[in-house]
Parts: structure tokens; sequence; C-alpha cells
């Protein structure tokens, strides 16, 4: 009888001893919370384990997170070169290295002979590992650098995705994809109950409750289920810290954010037929709101996470005079490297960490905010028709 994909992962787990957490780049907070929260939990069942990503480090509002800290951008260990020698035919005798300012020679020393070129090989050696878990990885290109610079070990470690997003690609050994579920850290909740509900303590609820309230809005958006409801209530009874979490997580943003983010509400202009969203800032709204320019991406995020039903979120702004920006959050079913390339202007994709968006940052010069409105609009419009959400 075939295992179900949760009998696969606890039986994969029970078999692995060097465990590999792997995060998107960029991560969101439920990604986050729910690879620290996996961590804590595997530490418990005494395995060696190591969260990776190469995303931007966790902001101030999310180290109450515990062992936020522990948080890789880069594999460490398992960098060394590897030379081999071949000694079946002639045995090592001694080896011995000297080291000079501008390089080091290995001497081998044979009982049989000498060696030759051809008695070596050279390899790299392999980061040590028995399993990789992704979470909340729509695809392994989804990981960012940490993919690209260790291709060779995501390819050849058994993998396990966690994920809630219907783009996944089923790129896992054992997919455990539940587009039902309104975050990562509710699967996996329910996943570590049905394991061994007991080694969940009160930090790793913790972090599953951050992943939940942070997803959810803190149960205000609309796709909150029942059952978002349930777990998390059953996380605060394990012991999660929910007042620590929305004071942190809902609490700490500071008033010029704020005062930002409510001008920008206040001049948005949506484009139902498009599914479109975009505001306009101008330089005394800045300076009304005691806001610099690095207040945009964050304003950015908090409407995308209050507008997730729409396609394209976009903040255009001035502020400074004469030199106006474009940020657009961009539905990852458009292309946001195509509406980039389709607007004249210096700009980049950044890493902003909102949940199903890319987002795009642009900079101008002499040209009109209602100017560069209306070219924004246009390149939208002009977006192939198959690449729009359904």
């Amino acid at each position: 009888m075939e295992l179900s994909p949760d009998q696969q992962i606890f039986s994969l787990i029970k078999k692995s001893q060097k465990v590999l957490i792997a995060l998107p780049d960029p991560a969101t907070t439920d990604a986050l919370a729910s690879a620290l929260a996996l961590r804590l939990f595997l530490l418990k069942l005494q395995k060696d384990v190591v969260v990776a990503g190469s995303g931007k480090q966790a902001g101030e509002s999310l180290q109450f997170l515990p062992d936020v800290s522990a948080v890789k951008s880069v594999l460490e260990g398992g960098k060394s070169l590897v030379i081999t020698v071949d000694t079946s035919q002639k045995k090592l005798a001694e080896i011995s290295y000297q080291t000079g300012e501008l390089k080091a020679q290995v001497f081998l020393k044979s009982k049989d002979g000498e060696f030759t070129p051809e008695d070596l090989s050279f390899a790299q050696e392999k980061f040590p590992l028995d399993l990789i878990i992704t979470v909340g990885a729509k695809s392994l290109e989804n990981l960012g650098r940490l993919h690209e610079q260790n291709a060779d070990l995501f390819y050849e470690t058994p993998k396990i995705n966690l994920d809630v997003s219907a783009a996944n690609e089923y790129f896992g050994s054992v997919n455990l994809v539940d587009v039902t579920a309104t975050s990562i850290a509710e699967l996996l909740a329910d996943l570590m109950q049905k394991y061994e509900e007991q080694l969940i303590d009160q930090d790793i609820a913790t972090c599953l409750l951050a992943g939940i309230i942070e997803q959810t809005g803190s149960f205000q958006r609309a796709q909150t289920t029942p059952k978002a409801f349930i777990k998390a209530s059953e996380l605060v009874a394990l012991g999660g810290r929910q007042q620590e979490v929305i004071k942190n997580i809902f609490k700490t943003k500071p008033l010029s954010l704020l005062k930002l983010w409510g001008r920008a509400l206040a001049r948005m202009k949506i484009d139902e037929r498009q599914k479109t969203v975009i505001s306009l800032l101008t330089a005394e709204d800045f300076v009304r709101a005691e806001a610099g320019v690095k207040y945009l991406l964050p304003a950015l995020k908090e409407m995308s996470d209050n507008l997730g039903d729409y396609s394209v979120i976009a903040i255009i702004a001035e502020p400074a005079k004469g030199r106006p920006r474009l940020l657009a959050a961009v539905h990852q079913q458009f292309s946001a490297k195509k509406l980039l390339s389709s607007i004249d202007g210096s700009g980049q994709i950044v890493d902003a960490g909102i949940n199903n968006f890319a987002v795009i940052e642009m900079a101008f010069s002499d040209i009109l905010l209602e100017t560069l409105e209306e070219r924004f609009s246009q390149a939208v419009k002009n977006l192939d028709n198959s690449q729009k959400p359904a």
C-alpha cells in the first residue's frame, strides 16, 4: 500500500541525520517563522539542522522569533578541495606540506616508487546532508543563490517540498502542497501534531502562530479559514505567545510609515477591470508624513498585504522634487520582467518579501507624476492577456 505524503515525510525524517531547511528568496514572514519552528522541532528529534536562505536577513520586527539569528545566508563548510591519492598500487608512506607567502606545497612519499600526477584526483568536498526540506519555495529556482551555488547538492539530496501555493512546481522527492491552507505555518503545525505533538513547546508554537497571524493579517483577511482560527487556538493552548507576536509584527511600525501608508490609501485609484491599484504621492505628502524614501517599499508592502486580490499594486511618488519613483507589486502570474522592460526608465526587480508578488522599482527624472501614471497604466494594459490571472 502506497504511503501518504505525511507518512513519506515522517519516514525520510526518521532515517536522516543531517537536514537542511531551505528558504526562498525572498522569504515571507510565514516561511521564515515556519522554518524556525521546524528547526526547533527537528533539534528535539536529535537531528543536525541548518536553516539557510540567500535573501535579506529578518527585519527588526521579527527579532523576537526564537533563534532567528540561526538562519544562514550561505552553506558553511563542505567547501574544501579534496585531493584523492590512488594507493592501490603504491602505498602512502608520508605526507607533509610547506606554506609560503604566495603558495603552498603538499609532499607525498610512497613506500613503492614515486607518485605521479595520474595517481591524484581532485574534487570539491560536498556539504554533508541527508535531507533537504524547502519551506515556501515554489521551485528550486525560487531559492535564489542558495540553489545556484549548490545545484549538485540539491540535485543529489532527497527533498521534502512544503508549500501552500498553487504555483508550486512539485519538485520534491515528496511534495506536501496544500492550496487550501492559509499559511505554511498552518500546514506545518498540522504535520507536527500528527508526528509528535508533545514536542511542540512554547517557542515552536510561537513561531507557528507568528506565521499564521502574519499571513492572515491577524485573521482580518478574507482568505482566513475556520481551520486557521482553530489551529491558532491550538497553538495558543500549547504555549504560543499570541500577544508577543501581535505586539512585534503589528505594533512596531513607525508613525511616519503609518502616515505615508494612510496618504497612499487616500489617493488610491482602482481599476477593477484591469485589477490594478495605483496611488500617487507628491513631495508634499512626504513632508506632511515626515517620511523619507525608505518608507516607500514598506508602504507598498502594507498596501499589497491588504489588497492581495489585485494583480498590480503601484505607488508613483515624488519624494524629492523632480525625482519621481515607481514601485509596483506585480502578481506572480504576470511577467514582472516584461512590465519592467516595457517602461522607459532605470529600474530593477527588488527583494521585498511580499507573498505571491514580485516588486519592480524604477527611478525617473523630468517627468510629471500624472504622465508617469499614464505611461505605467498603458504598460499594464499592454501585457499579454495570457499572463493575466483568470
